[in-house]
């Protein structure tokens, strides 16, 4: 059964409008209430689906509020199949969430919830598929900061006639706040556009106003309304380049870490329709997978706070050495070993000040090398290691054709692109003098590093060993394992290879909705063509576009859409394809090499 979108429309419109329609008399709550935040699906399965919305009440909070759901074949809620009660309370932030059960695969859905005689909006939702798939079609999003411009792109997912299901890969939130001194808050200000509360998120409290900021977006809630999500968070969700045991933007003075984590966890399982995780795993392990039928299996991995090894870090003295350069021969430079010329020199680049001459301050290569090059230092963690290994085995062996694993940081090696070179150094003073200070320590040493390592360090290429063993990994599935990532911003289409250059993945890597990308803190710079002319997995890369991936997935091959919005800087927006690209399958049953399907000029 297919919902019709104009039909779903009406019917939340009427549903608004009408306020108590099928509500039995003396059903009206004493307490005012509002579904103010929308609502949504997740967590698709064959026969349920996750169902979540928010009341607001108005004035003091009452101890709890009794709330009902139901779920029809139709839009009118003619043939409602499914219904039940539930209640909420402050203890979940008035949040809703309902395992409906019972339902057919492959099938379309409306649900909507009541509290007295308030009827929130409609929402679509559907079942995945059992037996033999012919496609499925699925949008893939990531990283939205609020302040950074409007979420055109969560509208536009919602206009979709044919939509399947939503990913979304992470950095769903940000912890940055609208207070002007916050990131993103030099476009917020120009936009006016800026998120609750204007302090970081580092409270449960925090972080249960920052969703709610979020979810008052019309447009996201129109993208919720429109198709059940998969969901993984990724750093920003707590807070930047997080790992088990900390993170780069939580300091001493923000109060214990284990704290910051647990409540931005808490805030994540309130405000996403997401299940808890299976008996015996840690709340923070949200890796689980999804069966599209005999077509797929998805595989959402979790990159954080289960086994994430901490990332070297250019300012901590055990991962790096910085030296300390008399430049008054450019030509010889000396190594200066006077303690009290290192510490004034170290402190001023290490806080974006100008250096004092004749100094200069680089990266000792060989220590940075050491540092990421250690053999146990992984991204998933481990045991996550070992179970997707798991998970790629039994998803081939049932006989799925190909093995979506929805990955955050991109994958792909990207070592070996000297931006520094492609700018000239014209460029690279200009772009240079665009980035904030904060941020200058970490771009100037991007001039003397060699290119064999990387420019950033929370990716995979700071992570060499664990990239080794998961290229052998998914070589030895015997199947079709595709990556889905986000994180950086940029749209990627890459083939992964191993040691000896055999494919062994292809990857997507998505735009974010709202994010900059380093093109742009560089002043607007197209940095694609470095990456795709100097990388060899890199087949196509793109870093000033905002927009997500349309990905149709059939038994013989998968087609990415790279959808991008005109502009996030105000709500009238044009929707264009920036590119298409084709994986086919050769004869054998395995991966093939991407085809362009973009129209020539």
């Amino acid at each position: 059964m297919k919902l019709d979108r104009r039909e779903v429309m009406g019917a939340a419109v009427g549903a608004m409008l009408l306020g108590a329609s099928g509500v039995p008399a003396g059903a009206k709550a004493a307490q005012k209430v509002s579904f103010r935040h929308g609502i949504a699906s997740g967590d698709p399965l064959h026969d349920r689906v996750i169902l979540w919305t928010r009341v607001t009440p108005e004035g003091d909070p009452p101890q709890s509020l009794q709330v009902e759901w139901e779920i029809a074949k139709d839009a009118d809620f003619r043939r409602v199949i499914r219904r039940g009660t539930t209640l909420t309370s402050g203890a979940a932030d008035f949040t809703v969430k309902v395992d409906a059960a019972g339902l057919k695969p492959d099938t379309e859905y409306a649900y909507r919830f009541r509290c007295g005689d308030v009827v929130s909006p409609v929402g679509r939702t559907k079942t995945l598929p059992v037996g033999n798939v012919d496609n499925v079609v699925m949008a893939v999003a990531s990283c939205s900061l609020f302040s950074t411009g409007f979420f055109n792109a969560y509208r536009d997912i919602a206009s979709l006639d044919r939509l399947d299901l939503v990913m979304h890969l992470g950095d769903y939130t940000y912890e940055y706040g609208g207070a002007p001194d916050q990131l993103g808050m030099s476009i917020g200000q120009q936009i006016g556009r800026a998120p609750t509360p204007a302090h970081e998120a580092v409270t449960l409290a925090d972080y249960r106003e920052r969703y709610a900021c979020y979810r008052s977006d019309e447009d996201l809630q129109a993208a919720h309304a429109r198709a059940p999500w998969i969901v993984v968070w990724d750093d920003h969700d707590t807070t930047n380049d997080d790992w088990v045991g900390g993170a780069q933007n939580h300091q001493p003075s923000e109060g214990s870490w284990e704290d910051r984590k647990a409540a931005s966890v808490q805030a994540f399982f309130e405000w996403i329709p997401i299940r808890p995780p299976e008996a015996g795993k840690p709340r923070v392990d949200i890796s689980r997978t999804f069966e599209l039928g005999n077509l797929a299996t998805i595989i959402m991995m979790e990159n954080r706070l289960v086994g994430r090894d901490r990332q070297v870090d250019l300012r901590n003295p055990t991962d790096v050495t910085w030296n300390v350069l008399d430049m008054t021969g450019p030509d010889q430079p000396a190594l200066v070993t006077d303690p009290a010329i290192r510490k004034d020199v170290l402190t001023a680049a290490l806080t974006g000040k100008p250096v004092p001459a004749p100094y200069e301050v680089r990266v000792d290569p060989e220590s940075l090398r050491k540092a990421i090059s250690r053999p146990d230092r992984s991204v998933y963690g481990h045991s996550l290691e070992e179970w997707l290994s798991g998970q790629l085995r039994t998803s081939v062996a049932a006989g799925k054709k190909w093995q979506i694993i929805g990955n955050q940081v991109v994958m792909a090696r990207t070592t070996g692109a000297d931006i520094v070179d492609f700018l000239g150094p014209e460029g690279w003073q200009k772009a240079y003098a665009q980035v904030t200070p904060q941020l200058r320590p970490w771009l100037k040493q991007l001039e003397t590093l060699p290119d064999d390592l990387p420019f950033e360090f929370d990716g995979w290429d700071a992570y060499p060993a664990a990239r080794s063993r998961m290229d052998a990994m998914l070589a030895s599935s015997g199947g079709r394992p595709v990556v889905l990532s986000g994180d950086s911003h940029a749209f990627w289409v890459n083939s992964l290879t191993d040691a000896q250059g055999r494919q062994v993945a292809a990857e997507v890597g998505t735009t974010s909705i709202t994010s900059s990308s380093l093109g742009n803190m560089l002043g607007g710079l197209e940095l694609g063509p470095l990456f795709s002319g100097s990388c060899p997995e890199v087949r196509f890369c793109q870093h000033l576009t905002r927009g997500y991936s349309l990905v149709t997935l059939t038994p013989d091959d998968m087609r990415v859409d790279l959808i991008g919005m005109s502009t996030v800087l105000q709500r009238d927006y044009q929707r264009f394809v920036l590119k298409s690209f084709r994986l086919p399958t050769d004869a054998e049953g395995h991966i093939g090499q991407w085809e362009d399907l973009t129209p020539t000029a």
